[in-house]
């Protein structure tokens, strides 16, 4: 990418937005690090690259943010000052917790699925709605004695 840049010598807002969706994260961030572009694209790419759900991307998202604030420490320092490290903190943490949740739902369903207890529409948008991790770990322990889906989410 390197020769793109010095080549043209001006922003490559629209060869970063055709390649982002197309490559993988680290690869993303790096590219939003080292090349031109419009603080604008830079925005939306950042933005884009933060709004995936899958539980294995947001630990490598955090493992990257972490190396980042490591790597700069001048930068972690001004978050520091600003209050803002701990909001990242808590939003690490929250995602963290985003992420069990979903994975304890998806172990839920696995179990019932493997056990051959159907779940009803009610039930299924039960486990999907609740966002308590220890009701979901409970419900996950009784799915795999109970005689239906239903004593399952008692």
């Amino acid at each position: 990418m390197p020769f793109l840049v010095a080549r043209s010598g001006r922003a490559l807002d629209e060869f970063a937005r055709w390649v982002a969706p197309r490559m993988p994260l680290a690869w993303v961030l790096g590219m939003v690090r080292f090349t031109a572009m419009s603080a604008t694209v830079r925005e939306e790419l950042l933005w884009w690259v933060g709004k995936g759900e899958d539980p294995e991307v947001k630990a490598r998202e955090r493992e990257i943010l972490q190396a980042l604030l490591g790597a700069n420490p001048d930068v972690q320092q001004k978050l520091v000052e600003r209050g803002i490290e701990k909001g990242i903190e808590k939003g690490i943490e929250k995602g963290i917790e985003k992420g069990r949740v979903s994975e304890a739902r998806s172990a839920l369903r696995r179990v019932l699925a493997q056990r051959q207890l159907a779940l009803r529409p009610e039930e299924d948008a039960r486990i999907e709605g609740c966002a308590e991790l220890a009701v979901l770990e409970r419900w996950l322990e009784r799915a795999v004695t109970a005689a239906t889906a239903a004593d399952a989410l008692t």
